[in-house]
This record gives C-alpha cells, structure tokens and sequence, in this order.
C-alpha cells in the first residue's frame, strides 16, 4: 500500500505496476491501493492512466464515503475523478482495471485542495446538515463529485430523532432530479419523481437508532448541471426504535406504526423462535438482536404471494432480545400484528417433515391445512442442500391445479406454476442450488381454496447442461422497442420513453455494446426488429448478454400452425405489424450468447415459449397470458417492469454488492419490488380469452421465467456498480 501525503493543495504522481500476485477484487481484478488525507470539503481530483489496460479507479472512505470512475471523458481507456471529501480523515484510493486479469504499467496523479469554508458565503452546494423544516438552495455543477454512471451528486446529511419521518422535496428547472438515502447498511430508498410528473423528486425516510441519515441529491442522467431546491418536511408522529413491552412465545401482540415498534423476548441457547409479522396496511420488517452482537431480519414471508414477514432463527445465547417492527424503504403506517412462537417446520402429513431425495411423498391438500394470505392450502417440506446441487422437484395431482414454491436459506423465493411442454396441471421446477443450508419446497394450488391428493418428487438432475455461472459479465447488446404513437389502435404514453431510459441506463452504467439498437414509434417495425437480431447476431459473443426488451400493446389472434397447439398465439404490435411469439422465438434462436427477454405488454407470459426453446434463456413478463398489463402513470412510466426493470440494472438489485448481477438477484428484486407496489396500488386488470373478448377479471402480477433453470440462478449477467474488494 502506497501513501499520498496531501498538502493544503498538492498535485503528486506516483507510477506502479498492477501484476499477478497483487491483491485481487472478488471479480479478478488486481489492485493497488493508496491512501490519502484531507479535510471536510477538500476538493480532490484523481486521473488514471495507463498504455497497458483499461483503468478504474475507487475511493473508499468516512462515513461509508465512495466514489469511482471507468472512464475519464476523453475517449481513451483512463479513468478521471474529481469529488468533494465529505468528511475529515484518511482514504483508500483502489487503482484496478475494468475487466479482470489485466496487467500493466499505470500513473495516478492525485491533487487534494482546500475549499472553500461552509461558513463563508460563497460555499459550494451539497455540504451541512439538513434537519425537519430546513430549506436549502443548491446547483449540481462541474467539480462536484460524480456517481460511476456519470451525474454529479451533492450530499447531505439527515439529522433527526430516531424513528421520525422527513418527507424530502428536491426540485428544478434546469435537471430532472433523484434523490437517494442510507444509513450505510440495509436501509436504502430512493425516488425519481414526485407526483404530478415534471422532473421533481419527493422522498420520505425514516431515521434509525442513530438519527442520522445520508442523502444523495443528484439527476437522473448523467452530466446534467443546474440550480435546485432542497427541502426537508417532518411527517407523522415518532416511531420510537428503542426499548419495548415484553412478548412471550406462545403470544401475540398489535400494534400501529407509528407508535410502538420494539419488544423484549426472553430466550434460552438453541431454541428455536419464529417470529411472524402481518399487515394489510404497509410493507412489514421484522429485526431480531440480541446477546453477543447477535442480528437477524427478514423483508418477506416465504409465501411469496404477500408482503408479511417471518423469521425463524435458532438463538445462540440464554438473555434478553429485541424484537423490532419496521416498514420497508417506503416508511409505510398502520396496523399490524406480531406472533412468536416456538419455531418448528410445517410438515404437510407428519411424520414426514423431510423431503428425501428420489422418493415420492404422497399428500393432500384439504380444509385445515396452512393457507397462504390469498387462500390457498399448503403443505410444506424441507431439506438440505449443498451448493451446486442441481435438483428437479415435479408435483403431480388429477384433483388441482399445482403450484410450487422453493424458499432458499437467505428468503429467496422461487416459484413454479406449469411443466414445460405439458399443457396440464403438474408442475415442476429446476434449480442449481446456489448456497448452503436448509430449503423449504411448498406444495400447493395455483386458486385459493382448492383441494385433493398429489405426489412430490424431488430428484436429482444432470440431464440438463447449465451455462458456466463464472462466465458472463461482458458487454450488454440491448435491443430496445418502444412504441407510443400508433396509427392502426390507439396511441399509448411513455411507453416509447421506458425504451430510450432503458438505453440510458446500461450506456451510462458503461455496459452498453456499440452494436446495440434502440427503435421508437415509426422506427420499431417488423422489418426493422429482424434486421437488429442479424446485426446484433453477427456481433455478439459468448460471454456477452442479449437483452430484448418491449413496451407498448400486445395482443392474442388465432393462428392455424403447428406452432401453436392451442391455436392461439400472442403478440407484441410494434408500429406497422404484429410479431407472433412463435416468430420471436424463431429470431431468439439466431442469438449465439445468453438471451434475457423482458416484455411490458398485455398478455406477454404466452412469450415463454422463447425462454423454454433453450437453455441460457430468461424471461420476464408483465402479465400472464390471459391479462392485460396496466400503464404506471405515478412512476412516468409506460409499465411498472419498465421502471422497477430501469432501477435493477442501475445496480440496486445487485443484493451482494460484489459488481455482478446474477439471474438470481434479478428475479428476487423485480419480484418482490412488483409486490411491493401491488400492497398499495390497485392492478385490477381484465381477464380475456383467445379471440381477446373480456370474460372476466382479475390482477396482474409479474413471471419471472429462467426455462426450468436453464438460466441458471448464480448465472452472471451483467456488471453493475462498484466491485467489492474479496475478503481478506
């Protein structure tokens, strides 16, 4: 490790080389690191360079601080960086290279200055303290610090007594704006706009324990620049977050947010608590702490069809733990109920609580069973599993409809309804196991209140080759469609801007491939979508990712071909024509490389014939095949997966932060982000049959489809964010 002494302005360069044997990023990197000092305020610039490879450079600091570039805007493979020290003390500088193994010769020069003072009258934006009824007045401008993707950023920090709301307004003019809070751990929430649309944002957080809050007042594109309002509101009443009333296991307690939040549980070394936290008015967390240090939280109930929470842990001390009730990023209010019980595994015919491999469990469903919050009866089982485990679970039943349900170690769920290529009602879901410990599969219906007999089988699978999960990573070549104005049905809004956001977003976050096609209104035809897959076919590599992505109308037609068995095909209806599922899955077929196939359009789950054709192929829809898909006006958005598809590729589904977003992480955060927003928005939507005539109705809800695991769960597909450096 290096060390840059800085000076009250210092310009110092310092030249290395990064080789095999250097410490590595868990990506592969090598990397050297340097430190260097300075004050609050401090203006630091960092220029890379190298004739070897391509250079990144992070910085790592105070209070969570971090900052990183790839590129230093001048069209050569350096890396630039010019930010503002937001607090006192010694920072790490990271000199690495964008793709792993690289090699070289480097020069890092590094300038640290003194600021201005935030006392003066000419102090630059973005630095103080803001607190409930503060007003501030600021401008993102050249020598801010910068996000990686490019937009300046100025940062704040949220002062306030824990467990009380602010309600933060950032508006302007001159930059559609974005605002972001953290209290450098789990908690995380960020907005684009505000009601009413206009490039204004609106953001409520909720302080922790500590009171202290940081927040990021930035744009939503990069290198915008100018004048902004920031003001900061209380909201509600105070949460408290410390302390509480004693809860006994066996009991349960209600409660309002806000109000009280905290409970003492009582509890002895190796015995199990479950505990389960319901609302129908916000989006629950549940947080046990405890004797050594000890912590444990849950978003979710395995049941992956509401919001409720439930945690299940074993304790590792005798004494006293906290239970704390929270709301997730949206600070949501209202009534709820917490229960603690003595943790035990829900098994659906005792004694056969396990789930032994290559051997069938014989069941059913009946009236007394476990329901989800939805209706449905359930009977669960669990088992152990290893990392890399490739397993098949198939549930057959001639009474029901099934549906399965796998909850991994660490709340992750994923969910199975139909056998690929079987028309009928069993089902069967694939997975490679992607970490240790225990699993739980729940057998069950795909309607509330159905019952009868069924078999359970989980079986070992090798038939099935699965891409190498350690390869991917590379360039993204998108194919982006988005049509508004149409001339043959009637004309839609945003849809065309959730197509031109989408580009945005991977050219800003650096992965964009220089082949890649975005076609709007009049430009998306069929002619034009077929000569994108051939361009792009003819350009794209193994480890490269395809990403299709569509907003606008989709619709059914009745088809006479082979292709089709049930003589329906669904669409998407770019400007001039219709293009079959059947067709697209045909045009897939000429792409060599992982393809991911996303689809905001009414009826889009009949796609998933293109994801079932092979193996490497991810899917996800907007809505089943029989429903339409709504328009997410409150978002400006043309679809809600259009904007939750904007936000998880920007990096904030990247749930390990190590830089790589798996197809793992990209299913759990569309999933449960779309749930998120159906607790507190009405997806009403209508039920239709293949000649598209309304026969009933009912709501929409996200498919997330990986072909059985032919998309396997740990498969990279992108980089994203900042690499995290490998454990020491």
């Amino acid at each position: 490790m290096g060390t840059l002494v800085p000076l009250p302005v210092l310009a110092e360069t310092v030249s290395g080389t990064l080789a095999s044997g250097d410490a590595t990023l868990e990506s592969g990197e090598f990397y050297d690191t340097y430190d260097i000092s300075g004050q609050a305020g401090d203006a630091v610039t960092i220029t890379l360079s190298s004739g070897d490879f391509d250079a990144y450079v992070f910085v790592r600091g105070p209070q969570d601080a971090e900052f990183s570039n790839d590129d230093a805007n001048d069209g050569t493979s350096d890396a630039g960086l010019t930010f503002t020290l937001p607090a006192s003390g010694t920072y790490q500088v990271f000199v690495t290279s964008y793709a792993s193994g690289e090699t070289g010769s480097y020069q890092l020069e590094t300038t640290v200055g003194s600021s201005v003072g935030p006392e003066q009258a000419t102090a630059p934006s973005g630095t103080g303290t803001l607190r409930a009824g503060d007003a501030v007045q600021g401008a993102l401008a050249t020598g801010d610090a910068t996000l990686e993707s490019g937009e300046f950023v100025d940062v704040y920090t949220l002062s306030g007594t824990p467990g009380s709301r602010l309600m933060l307004t950032m508006r302007s003019d001159a930059v559609d704006t974005f605002l972001q809070a953290s209290d450098g751990g789990e908690y995380q929430v960020f907005n684009d706009d505000a009601p009413g649309g206009g490039g204004n944002s609106e953001l409520e957080v909720q302080f922790p324990a500590s009171g202290r809050l940081d927040l990021w007042a930035t744009s939503y594109a990069a290198g915008e620049q100018g004048a902004y309002t920031l003001t900061a509101q209380a909201t509600g009443d105070v949460a408290p977050v410390t302390g509480g009333a004693r809860l006994a296991l066996g009991s349960s307690v209600a409660g309002t947010l806000p109000g009280s939040a905290s409970y003492t549980l009582e509890g002895r070394a190796g015995q199990v608590v479950r505990l389960s936290l319901s609302s129908d008015a916000f989006d629950p967390t549940v947080a046990l702490s405890g004797p050594g240090g000890f912590s444990a939280s849950n978003d979710d109930d395995p049941a992956g069809d509401t919001l409720n929470s439930l945690l299940e842990v074993t304790l590792p001390e005798s004494g006293a733990y906290q239970v704390t009730v929270g709301t997730y990023a949206d600070g949501g209010s209202g009534a709820y109920r917490l229960a603690a019980e003595n943790g035990t595994t829900v098994a659906a015919t005792p004694p056969a609580a396990t789930l032994a491999l290559g051997r069938a469990v014989t069941g059913s469903l009946v009236e007394g069973d476990q329901t989800f919050s939805s209706g449905e009866y359930q009977d669960r089982f669990s088992f152990s599993g290893r990392r890399g485990d490739r397993l098949v679970f198939d549930m057959q039943s001639g009474d029901f409809d099934t549906f399965l349900s796998l909850y991994l170690p660490d709340g992750a769920i994923e969910t199975n309804d139909d056998r690929a290529g079987n028309d009928g009602t069993d089902s069967r879901l694939a997975i490679t196991l992607p970490q240790d410990g225990t699993y739980e599969i729940a057998a069950t219906s795909y309607a509330a209140g159905e019952t009868g007999g069924y078999t359970l089988r989980m079986e070992r699978d090798s038939g099935t080759v699965v891409a190498d999960v350690g390869a991917g990573a590379g360039r993204v070549f998108l194919l982006s469609v988005g049509v508004a104005d149409y001339n043959r049905m009637n004309p839609l809004t945003l849809t065309d801007g959730d197509a031109a956001k989408l580009t945005q977003t991977l050219q800003t976050g650096g992965v964009l491939a220089p082949g890649s096609v975005t076609l709007l209104n009049a430009e998306a035809t069929r002619g034009a979508v077929q000569q994108a897959f051939g361009r792009i076919a003819a350009q794209i590599g193994p480890d490269d990712l395809f990403l299709m992505f569509f907003s606008g109308h989709g619709s059914k037609e009745n088809v006479d071909t082979i292709m089709e068995g049930d003589g329906s095909a669904e669409t998407i209806e770019l400007y001039d024509a219709a293009l079959r599922d059947y067709e697209l899955a045909q045009l897939f077929d000429q792409i060599p490389a992982r393809s991911l196939l996303v689809l905001d359009s009414c009826f889009s789950g009949g796609f998933d014939n293109v994801i079932k054709r092979r193996t490497g192929r991810m899917g996800i829809f907007s809505s089943d095949s029989d429903l339409t898909s709504l328009v997410a006006d409150k978002f400006q958005a043309g679809g809600y997966i259009s904007m939750i598809l904007q936000q998880a590729l920007s990096g904030h589904a990247d749930g390990d932060a190590n830089g790589a977003l798996t197809a793992g992480e990209l299913s759990e955060y569309m999933r449960s982000t779309f749930y998120r927003i159906a607790l507190t928005d009405d997806l009403s939507v209508s039920v239709h049959d293949r000649d598209v005539r309304q026969v009933g109705n009912g709501h929409q809800h996200i498919l997330v489809d990986r072909g059985g695991d032919g998309m396997a769960y740990e498969q990279v597909l992108l980089r994203v964010g900042q690499p995290r450096l490998a454990a020491r």
